[in-house]
């Protein structure tokens, strides 16, 4: 309920500038993360997000995903990160900015993470890049699991690698209000 509220003030305080969504289709962010043994993926296709622009200019930016929706094709990992990531205690990850500085078609982002409970500063470079009807948002950033309070999971007695490479393609278009 308070996302859905969030999310609301954010659209509604916006009123004068044009408002881009997260085409959820188009759209997906994607963790790989390592272990001694191997490396694995998993890909949330279920963005859901709102970015404002002031004079054709990325003012601000708030995006979500459902823990639950990263799929790394292996059903008993998954099942095993939603315990490590007490998903039902800390079901979203989510991302909010209002500092955005457009240069060319290179978008830097300066924003706040929240994830495990936890909200953590967060400044990524990002491409920008407008392709006929809809804006495209690419970029990269890595994280540390710690750093969110999170216990690295072991395999074999070595814990995963502390650094998670998050990849994120986003693909945004105008809605009607």
């Amino acid at each position: 309920m308070q996302r859905f509220i969030f999310f609301f003030l954010f659209i509604s305080s916006c009123l004068t500038a044009q408002q881009l969504r997260v085409a959820t289709t188009a759209s997906e962010i994607t963790y790989e993360a390592s272990h001694a043994i191997h490396d694995w993926s998993g890909t949330s296709n279920e963005v859901q997000g709102v970015l404002v622009l002031k004079d054709a200019v990325p003012d601000r930016l708030a995006l979500t995903a459902s823990v639950a929706s990263f799929d790394s094709k292996n059903e008993g990992r998954d099942a095993h990160a939603l315990e490590v990531l007490e998903a039902l205690l800390f079901p979203k990850v989510s991302f909010y900015s209002e500092d955005m500085i457009l240069e060319g078609d290179v978008l830097f982002i300066n924003g706040t993470l929240k994830f495990h409970g936890m909200s953590i500063p967060l400044s990524t470079t990002t491409k920008w890049v407008q392709n006929k009807d809809a804006w495209l948002l690419e970029g990269a950033f890595d994280i540390q699991p710690s750093a969110f309070g999170i216990t690295l999971p072991s395999f074999m007695l070595v814990k995963i690698r502390d650094l998670i490479h998050i990849r994120f393609q986003l693909e945004l278009r105008t809605f009607a209000s």
